[in-house]
């Protein structure tokens, strides 16, 4: 009973769309590539001939409305004048030290958790970095969670970071899950024997 209509637009309506797009696009890159083309001033710029009409204009009016200009009998006879300070313009000195400044390497301290040889026991480890900063980045953010966490070097120049100890496997287990579910991290359990 009711009969749906579409709409559809003409090849005229496109291409007049299709304009309006691009001219918009070329205005777009136009005012990126010359910003100075779209700074507007404040400032009114006067041609030449107005100036000139305006000059006519305002000489005009001024001797329409001049009036006679009487001088008082008993002004002040002299106004004393004011002599304006006069500028002394010092040059500058170059300033020169002889003291020398140097920089102090900061020194970080390693604390004894972080040593390359962990205590024995069985530890979940959470990545291998090449970069020791980026090994100390995730212990520092699993210290923040407050769970231990140490840096195992590797012969092949690696940085493990190990969350541990734990006495057995069943508690590093437990470790692991929280771990995955706080950080959203899983890693595996490797055990350390012997320190």
């Amino acid at each position: 009973m009711t009969e749906q209509t579409t709409w559809q637009a003409s090849a005229i309506e496109h291409r007049s769309a299709w304009i309006f797009a691009l001219c918009c696009l070329l205005l777009i890159l136009i005012a990126s590539l010359k910003p100075d083309l779209f700074e507007f001033s404040q400032e009114e710029v006067a041609l030449p001939e107005q100036v000139e009409d305006t000059a006519r204009d305002s000489d005009a009016l001024a001797e329409r409305i001049a009036l006679p200009v009487e001088e008082p009998a008993e002004a002040v006879k002299s106004t004393p004048e004011i002599e304006q300070p006069k500028a002394v313009v010092i040059p500058a000195k170059p300033v020169t030290s002889n003291r020398v400044i140097t920089k102090k390497p900061a020194v970080k301290a390693v604390s004894s958790k972080t040593s390359s040889t962990p205590a024995s026991g069985y530890y979940v480890q959470l990545g291998a970095f090449g970069e020791k900063p980026r090994a100390q980045g995730l212990v520092d953010q699993l210290k923040r969670q407050g769970w231990n966490a140490v840096i195992s070097a590797k012969p092949n120049g690696l940085h493990a970071v190990w969350a541990g100890p734990k006495k057995d496997h069943a508690e590093a287990e437990k470790l692991q899950k929280a771990i995955e579910k706080k950080m959203k991290t899983k890693g595996f359990i490797v055990q350390q024997k012997g320190a």
